[in-house]
């Protein structure tokens, strides 16, 4: 190796992921820039990120397929060598290919950047020596762009001399065409890379691309790629502090249960130990306060003058540890402060806190949440009683804030505080069974059951249900709402051994309301309206009267039927807001939205659920009372044939998701789309492997009927009958029919000896709704009866529903085929085809050519081709792969691939080679 050109990195700090995790807009964009180039265009791409942000990793996974030469600036400061990078990048072109490519007369001029070319002097400098030089290593990218596309990539630029500065600079303002890309990356927080990139990025063939920090989904295939496996909890832990830094997600995975590892201690603290004794000072008395402090607390804290602390935080902000803003500075990262604040000695450290805690106590205006501060700074200092008075004073304003999840966290400190101090229940004015009981119901609040469950379980094991039976009864109604989260089986177990301790009436009417309203929710709907009547009946003997908003939504919900039902009540309730608060309004538009989805309207049920999502956000409960809403927002999308809508829905919901409900019911829809579409991501394991045969009907049966709808899209027969089979063994199968339609029709294309099952379940399953009757019809069919398609279709076609009206029509016309009337059967399968075509239903679109083609007509789509078909039709005709079709033609490779389906359709052939023979037959290639 080259004494000038020292390895490109140093020794990773953790196992790098085998998962490139997230960031396709950002290779999209680099992709859609090659493209640019190769056509002759200028182009140039900048990558920003903070430090671990995934740069490298994304240009690495952009090259892997392109002709790249990388060079990268080295943070050695005085010691850097000029150039660096373009003597890398030249060097790995190598001297033969560089001499072939220039006049010998450039070459002594290139030997600055690499000695090897010629053994000739360079010119003596007359002051153009720079330009001479710039100009040749422009025309040596031009020359090998000409001779084959390349990718000249720069990285760190942050750390790039002055001279490589005003080399890319003039690269960026005279890009090199034809067929040559620059990308560069850097590090937008430090000062030395700001003025060029900000300056270079306003050039009109200059993109920049800022990466985001990776979501939690991300972070979760990231981990996945490290570990083998991701848990939630480590995903969310990892997530939370290592806030979507690809680097720190490798290293915190990478050390479990560790606080901080000390390699990344090392990485985050190096800046900050360069900056001058006075930033030095200030920036670690500004980590006790946390990840952001006001001017006025830190001037107060430091007994610094006002120009004094800001010449001395200068340096920390120019440095990209600090940011500026509003009244105050914040840490860039929050690993940043934990490393700055980690590295104090612990004298220091409690001093800190201690003159925190006693600055808020005499000024809490210089706070913007002094009770939560004081409970940090006075624990950090080590008075206890003094931090358990805080927290718990802080606990009770995030309450009245509705601000959830803080409360969570400040009862647990709470909590961790108790046995610490003698006079707990003195100072609080509760005593610890209490607040054990509180922080849980916090918990089911805040939709975290894997928190609340062993808070509840510590308060149950406290209680004696003989001395306390309508405690114990709570604490059981508590338990089964956190178990409701996880889908427990044991919550319905609680709640009726909670009605039967219940003694007094306002403890029996809130165990029966939530009893009532479980039974609904696993499909009892006689059970839970007869109690929740009881309850009502009981509520109306109590003195003063308990709110009744939530009773009468059961006994509404309940006589609505999924939609088969009376509404009548619901939307009086919808019309009557008053007194029913913001989780029953939610529900009953939620129960609503779900009652036109069963009733063949998932136009006014898209609004209803958008209505009540809107409402749960605004109330920051999204994670709670917003999922049934999203989940039937997402079923709205899908069922209205907006499929693209429905999956960008799906995928913001996974990445924000909290509790295992929630991810349940989308994965149901997420199956559901991959069925239809025949691409996409593949079911979540977790949800193929829940048990079919037990749980809620509204989940287990909508699961079993994507499950089943996805192995026949997969050709795997005998998997979609084995799921049949285990759903058809569930104990409350048939009492929501709105779940076992669908279940049923789809049960019934797996075929197979459950035929005569399903048959019979059909003839005793009432079918109150249009939507039911054509599932019934269709049903009827496929197990032998006489078969009334017309009906299936015309009901489709009245509903606006695409999908099963396609798959409607194929059956239509497959029965034609059977009673030999072919142009009917013709005009179905065309007709089905367009529809396919147009929703990209993939397996479907298959179905449809094969059949016709087997039936031996001339093809079902026949329809003119459109713009982009015929473009992609003739390259097809030449051989080319969907990936190859998609960089031609500047698409992706996911839209190549519906285009091709669409074409087999159109075309009535069954493969590629064929369509591409038709093509040629037809003079379309």
């Amino acid at each position: 190796m080259d004494r000038r050109d020292p390895p490109r990195h140093a020794e990773p700090m953790g196992p790098v992921s085998p998962v490139f995790a997230g960031r396709t807009a950002e290779l999209a964009a680099l992709r859609a820039a090659h493209d640019r180039a190769r056509a002759g265009g200028a182009a140039a791409v900048l990558v920003a990120a903070e430090a671990g942000g995934g740069k490298t990793r994304l240009v690495e996974e952009f090259t892997r397929d392109v002709r790249a030469l990388t060079g990268c600036c080295l943070d050695l400061g005085a010691a850097s060598l000029p150039y660096a990078p373009f003597s890398a990048i030249l060097r790995r072109l190598g001297r033969d290919a560089v001499t072939a490519l220039m006049p010998a007369a450039a070459l002594p001029e290139l030997a600055r950047l690499m000695p090897a070319l010629s053994a000739a002097a360079p010119p003596p400098d007359d002051g153009t020596g720079q330009m001479r030089l710039f100009e040749h290593v422009l025309a040596l990218a031009e020359r090998l762009g000409a001779r084959e596309p390349a990718v000249l990539v720069v990285e760190d630029a942050h750390w790039a001399d002055g001279s490589t500065r005003d080399l890319l600079s003039f690269l960026l303002r005279n890009p090199p065409r034809p067929g040559v890309l620059l990308v560069v990356t850097f590090r937008p927080e430090e000062p030395s890379a700001r003025a060029l990139f900000a300056e270079a990025a306003r050039l009109p063939h200059v993109v920049r691309l800022d990466l985001p920090p990776l979501t939690a989904a991300e972070v979760a295939d990231q981990v996945r790629g490290i570990l083998g496996a991701a848990d939630h909890a480590t995903v969310r832990d990892v997530h939370a502090r290592g806030g979507g830094n690809p680097l720190f997600v490798e290293t915190l995975a990478a050390h479990p249960g560790e606080r901080l590892p000390g390699t990344l201690r090392d990485l985050l603290t190096a800046r900050a130990d360069r900056l001058p004794a006075d930033a030095r000072a200030v920036l670690r008395a500004a980590s006790a306060a946390g990840d952001r402090v006001g001017h006025d607390l830190l001037a107060a804290v430091t007994g610094r003058p006002d120009d004094e602390l800001s010449e001395a935080l200068r340096p920390a902000v120019e440095h990209g540890l600090l940011i500026a803003g509003g009244d105050g500075y914040a840490f860039r990262h929050a690993l940043i402060r934990e490393a700055v604040h980690g590295a104090l000695l612990p004298g220091e450290r409690a001093a800190l806190h201690r003159r925190y805690a006693e600055t808020i106590e005499r000024t809490p205006a210089l706070s913007d949440a002094p009770s939560g501060a004081l409970a940090v700074h006075w624990e950090g200092c080590g008075d206890r009683t003094k931090a358990l008075a805080a927290a718990w004073r802080a606990a009770e304003e995030r309450w009245a804030a509705t601000a959830y999840a803080e409360q969570l966290a400040l009862l647990e400190r709470v909590l961790a505080l108790w046995d610490d101090v003698p006079d707990a229940a003195e100072l609080t004015g509760t005593t610890r069974p209490r607040l054990l009981e509180a922080a849980a119901e916090t918990a089911a609040a805040v939709g975290d059951p894997a928190r609340g469950l062993p808070l509840v379980q510590q308060a149950l094991d406290g209680t004696d249900p003989a001395r306390s039976p309508d405690r114990t009864a709570r604490l059981l109604a508590l338990r089964a709402t956190l178990r409701g989260f996880q889908g427990h089986g044991g919550e319905l177990d609680d709640l009726r051994e909670a009605v039967r301790l219940a003694g007094s009436p306002p403890d029996r009417v809130r165990a029966l309301a939530h009893l009532a309203s479980r039974l609904l929710v696993h499909g009892e709907m006689d059970e839970g309206e007869r109690l929740g009547r009881e309850a009502l009946a009981l509520a109306g003997a109590i003195e003063p009267a308990p709110p009744t908003g939530g009773l009468r939504f059961i006994v509404a919900a309940a006589a609505a039927r999924d939609g088969d039902g009376d509404p009548a009540e619901l939307e009086r309730l919808r019309s009557e807001p008053e007194g029913l608060g913001l989780w029953v309004r939610v529900r009953v538009l939620n129960t609503l939205a779900h009652g036109r989805l069963n009733t063949g309207r998932p136009a006014e049920a898209l609004a209803l659920a958008a209505e009540g999502l809107a409402m749960a956000e605004d109330a920051g409960l999204a994670h709670s009372a917003g999922v049934a809403p999203a989940v039937n927002q997402v079923e709205a999308l899908y069922r209205l044939g907006r499929w693209d809508e429905a999956a960008e829905v799906l995928a913001r919901w996974l990445d924000r998701h909290r509790g295992p409900a929630l991810r349940l019911q989308m994965m149901i829809w997420r199956t559901a789309l991959l069925a239809a579409r025949g691409a996409g991501p593949a079911p979540d394991p977790e949800a193929l492997a829940v048990p079919l045969d037990g749980g809620p009907p509204q989940t287990a049966l909508p699961l079993a009927q994507m499950i089943i709808e996805w192995r026949l899209a997969e050709e795997d027969r005998p998997a979609a009958r084995a799921a049949a089979g285990a759903v058809l063994r569930h104990p409350r199968l048939t009492v929501q029919p709105c779940f076992l339609w669908p279940l049923l029709e789809a049960a019934a294309r797996a075929g197979g000896p459950l035929l005569p099952e399903i048959a019979g379940l059909a003839a005793r399953t009432p079918a109150a709704t249009p939507v039911a009757a054509a599932h019934r019809a269709a049903v009827t069919a496929l197990t032998g009866g006489p078969a009334d398609w017309d009906a299936v279709v015309g009901t489709w076609e009245r509903l606006d529903m695409p999908y099963p009206l396609a798959q409607a029509l194929f059956d239509a016309a497959c029965a034609d085929l059977e009673r030999g009337e072919r142009p009917a059967a013709a005009a179905r399968l065309e007709r089905a085809a367009g529809i396919a075509a147009r929703l990209g239903a993939t397996p479907l679109a298959r179905r449809i050519s094969e059949r016709a083609r087997r039936a031996g007509l001339a093809g079902p789509a026949g329809g003119p081709l459109t713009a982009r078909e015929s473009e992609v039709v003739r390259l097809l005709a030449r051989g080319r792969s969907n990936r190859e079709i998609a960089e031609e033609l500047v698409i992706s490779p996911k839209t190549a691939s519906v285009h091709v389906s669409n074409i087999l359709a159109k075309l009535g052939v069954g493969s590629r080679g064929e369509a591409a023979a038709a093509a040629r037959d037809r003079g379309l290639a």
